[in-house]
């Protein structure tokens, strides 16, 4: 049980880390694919904008991490926030140029998706923060922003995962769709911790 406690430990007191070094190791592998296809419409700006995005994900770790641990100053909300929002529309905009390279008819049942998506999500949040809060205020404002990105950006991963299902790049992009999933989850439940005053640098959620 002491073993098994101390390995707890050091993954915890890992995750941060993790955190970083993950976004940091998908930027320069999209980087390098990158600058290998140069300015080629997929494999050179939409690996660049991917790459970019990751970094900005890396930063903004890394940001959260000073200010909460170095610096001991409470990093919500803090200059971090812009480089997580950065995710988003860099996200989408790789997706998008996918999107208008391998052009492919769009039925009404995948826009239903698309719009569905977000919208389910959204409004969760919003009703589980103003149970919480009782009222619409900065942190719902705040929190909302974020949820909004990362519903839209995961309904855009998803529409292309049924747009491109069975062909040689769904597997791609059920690879990505997953990603995103995991990456959503893990910013409505950081948000919604906010929203409680539950979250701290080791929890659980980092992981995600």
């Amino acid at each position: 049980m002491l073993f098994l406690d101390q390995g707890i430990g050091i993954v915890e007191e890992a995750q941060p880390f993790i955190a970083m070094a993950t976004p940091l190791l998908v930027a320069c592998v999209a980087l390098l694919i990158a600058l290998r296809y140069g300015l080629s419409e997929v494999f050179g700006k939409s690996y660049l904008v991917y790459g970019l995005a990751n970094f900005s994900v890396f930063l903004a770790e890394f940001i959260y991490y000073a200010y909460d641990v170095i610096y001991e100053i409470d990093p919500y909300p803090s200059v971090a926030d812009i480089f997580f929002f950065a995710v988003y529309p860099l996200i989408i905009f790789h997706i998008i140029l996918n999107f208008r390279f391998f052009k492919s008819k769009i039925t009404i049942k995948q826009k239903a998706i698309l719009f569905a998506i977000p919208l389910i999500i959204t409004l969760l949040y919003s009703n589980y923060s103003l149970q919480e809060f009782g009222e619409a205020n900065f942190d719902f404002y705040y929190g909302l922003i974020f949820v909004a990105g990362a519903s839209i950006t995961l309904s855009l991963a998803a529409f292309g995962a049924l747009v491109f299902r069975g062909g040689l790049l769904g597997t791609v992009w059920t690879l990505l769709f997953f990603g995103v999933l995991v990456f959503t989850i893990a910013d409505v439940w950081y948000y919604y911790l906010e929203v409680i005053g539950e979250y701290h640098l080791l929890h659980p959620v980092n992981l995600f």
